[in-house]
């Protein structure tokens, strides 16, 4: 997985040096959304290259990178299993929690006690990361949480996921072809409290 990921990285960067941006950053923050419907078809190479590219260009905690580890999860066996466990854990209120996604990326990382919050807080701007440049390619994505919560109290899925020694999942974004449009949307400037200290 180190090796590709090295791979990916190096084509990535000669992809964006030659990539025609199709958006604007503010246009597509207004166009992300969570999308929950899709095709079944698979993400081609050059979109999953794109989408950890950005993944890799995430900002962490201290610029520690070795400290994460991103999983792609294809298999349908696999998804399936960990959709049904998400299921389990939520007792039945979500009756497919991956959406017929075709792909999911988690992303682990090393947690030590008191970086809890900066470790998971750097996992989700890599997801994040992900989520915009899937949207700028058209496709469709929806971060995850209960499956991966289900993960943890699930000893043999967690086995199947081979992570190093010592990494737990943080969070996962799905991935895939969808229908939906991607209209840019208004953002309501009063929707959080903001309070200035000056």
């Amino acid at each position: 997985m180190a090796a590709l990921r090295t791979q990916v990285f190096e084509r990535g960067q000669a992809m964006c040096k030659v990539k025609e941006a199709t958006m604007e950053t503010m246009g597509v923050i207004r166009s992300r959304k969570s999308v929950r419907s899709y095709t079944g078809e698979p993400v081609s190479e050059r979109e999953l290259e794109l989408v950890l590219y950005a993944a890799q260009a995430a900002p962490v905690v201290m610029a520690d990178y070795n400290k994460f580890h991103l999983t792609v999860i294809t298999n349908l066996g696999l998804l399936y299993e960990i959709e049904q466990a998400g299921r389990n854990l939520v007792r039945g209120t979500f009756s497919h929690p991956l959406y017929g996604a075709p792909m999911m990326i988690l992303v682990s990382a090393q947690i030590h006690p008191g970086r809890e919050n900066t470790m998971y807080s750097s996992a989700a701007m890599i997801v994040h990361n992900m989520a915009l440049e899937a949207t700028e390619l058209g496709l469709g994505s929806c971060c995850i949480w209960y499956p991966i919560a289900a993960i943890l109290v699930c000893p043999e899925t967690l086995d199947r996921l081979s992570l190093p020694e010592g990494f737990e999942p943080c969070c996962s974004i799905i991935l895939g072809k969808t229908e939906e449009d991607f209209p840019e949307r208004p953002v309501l400037t009063n929707r959080m409290p903001v309070h200035i200290i000056a």
